[in-house]
Parts: structure tokens; C-alpha cells; sequence
């Protein structure tokens, strides 16, 4: 779920950033612009119920353009599609198709210049996992000893 969550976003993240280079792992250091950078999303974790933990996700997610405006203008792009969408992203399967009825719901977006030629889109959201369920063997039968004992 992890993978499909994070490739979902990416893949929202790339159509709505007009054409932008992609990149995931490092920017290299003659990377070419626009261009758009993954880096690892940062995770906490947390009990939730009995039955449930969560995983809040941030995802500070870079722009790269000429200047500090028009990398600020692509991220700026990118936030106004997710809230368009009142913040849900749709979910895509392992072949890249979209899930119909299924999304990632987003906290609000926000968007800011990091240093000249780059801006940031920080994207943040819950999902919620049930616990790995384990088996417990049932008891077949059991024994109570109801004796009463009388004191002498």
C-alpha cells in the first residue's frame, strides 16, 4: 500500500507540472529544467486503536525552473490541481491505472521558495493499517475444579 500510495501522488504530482525532468534518487549536478525532485518522504508512526496503527507521511517535494517565481509558479500549479480535486488523489494500481472510487486523501498543500530557482510542495497525509493479525489457537475444552472445601 506504501508504494501504491507514494506512485499514486508522484504520478498526479508529474501531469500537473507541465513537462517537467524527473527526478528521484539525487538531482544530478547538470540536472536540466524544469524539473521536479522525490526525495524519500519522512514517516512517524503511531497506535491508533486495537486494531489499527497510522503512518503520517510529509512529503517535501522540489521544483527547479530559472528562477525562484517560476519554480514557485510549477509548485503553485501542483497545489491548485490538488485542490481541485478537494484533496484527494486518486489511488493507481500496480499497471498504472486508476482505481475508480479510491483516493488519498491530502491535508491541505502548501507551497514555498526554498532559494533562488526552487520552491518546495509539502504534501501531507494519514493512512491507517490494521495489524498484522495473529492466530491464536481456540481452546478445545477446559476444566473447572469446583470443588468447595469446608473449614474445620
Amino acid at each position: 500500500m506504501l508504494e501504491q500510495e507514494t506512485a499514486s501522488i508522484i504520478k498526479f504530482v508529474i501531469e500537473n507540472a507541465e513537462n517537467s525532468y524527473v527526478y528521484y534518487c539525487n538531482v544530478p549536478q547538470n540536472f536540466m529544467i524544469p524539473a521536479v525532485y522525490f526525495p524519500t518522504p519522512e514517516i512517524i508512526t503511531g497506535g491508533e486503536t486495537f486494531l489499527t496503527y497510522y503512518i503520517d507521511f510529509t512529503w517535501h517535494i522540489n521544483f527547479f525552473h530559472k528562477t525562484a517565481q517560476l519554480a514557485f509558479m510549477l509548485g503553485q500549479k501542483v497545489l491548485a490541481a490538488i485542490k481541485q480535486q478537494k484533496n484527494l488523489i486518486p489511488l493507481i494500481s500496480e499497471n498504472g491505472s486508476v482505481i475508480e472510487n479510491r483516493w488519498i486523501r491530502v491535508n491541505d498543500p502548501s507551497v514555498e521558495v526554498i532559494e533562488n530557482g526552487a520552491a518546495q510542495l509539502t504534501i501531507t497525509w494519514k493512512s491507517r493499517r490494521p495489524y498484522k493479525e495473529i492466530e491464536i489457537q481456540k481452546a478445545q475444552s477446559f476444566y473447572i475444579d469446583m470443588a468447595i472445601k469446608s473449614e474445620e
